[in-house]
């Protein structure tokens, strides 16, 4: 059975599609190419503030559609000078009309972090998120992921790959990442922990890595 929206709904919905729509002009005066300076092509994408306001309680919606609008901008730009200058203001806008929604901080900071060689940029949009969302492992291991292979900090991977697999719900994989990366920073009492637990808890595979990483550490 389909769901009917109320006429607030499809109000809130037209209103924040009708504020967005101007996003859409820049492909429309662009062509196949872009060729906009990047402070014009700005223009073409309001403050998540004010598109929480024209969405009248719809922010979730508007958020989709703003999603949608910051894909297409990172897919016209890949596809021409592969610059993405603008890719953390329009994630933004996507994290200021939803700030549960993961996949704005995610995806922005690793193309600030990677493909922009960024990364400090990169990180402090994950770190948003994790403000916004402080139970997400999600986010406390990507921000770790960010530390380990474009800061090479192990340090720092190691203590949010920790976070992170201390988080409701979290993925098995992160206990192992936090053990290597602890193990590679010296910090060696976290990582034998951090094995002891895979070896209770690992399937038999990660059981074996968990006895030599624990025999490396002198702790079998």
């Amino acid at each position: 059975m389909t769901r009917s929206l109320d006429r607030g709904t499809l109000v809130g919905i037209a209103l924040a599609a009708l504020f967005l729509a101007c996003s859409g002009w820049v492909h429309h005066a662009a062509g196949s190419k872009v060729r906009g300076v990047p402070e014009e092509e700005l223009l073409y994408y309001p403050s998540g503030v004010l598109v929480r306001r024209a969405a009248l309680g719809y922010e979730t919606a508007a958020a989709d559609l703003a999603w949608l609008r910051s894909v297409q901008y990172y897919g016209e730009h890949r596809l021409t000078d592969q610059k993405f200058d603008r890719i953390d203001h329009v994630m933004r806008i996507v994290a200021e009309l939803d700030p549960q929604f993961l996949e704005a901080y995610v995806f922005g900071g690793f193309v600030l972090a990677q493909e922009m060689r960024q990364p400090e940029r990169g990180l402090e949009l994950l770190e948003l998120g994790l403000r916004a969302n402080p139970t997400s492992w999600r986010l406390a291991f990507e921000t770790g992921f960010l530390h380990y292979v474009c800061r090479h900090d192990d340090r720092s991977a190691g203590r949010y790959f920790t976070w992170a697999s201390r988080m409701p719900d979290h993925a098995d994989y992160t206990e192992r990442f936090a053990a290597f990366a602890n193990q590679k920073a010296g910090n060696t009492g976290m990582a034998i922990l951090l094995w002891k637990h895979t070896l209770l808890t690992g399937n038999a595979y990660m059981q074996e890595v968990a006895r030599k990483e624990l025999r490396r550490l002198g702790a079998m």
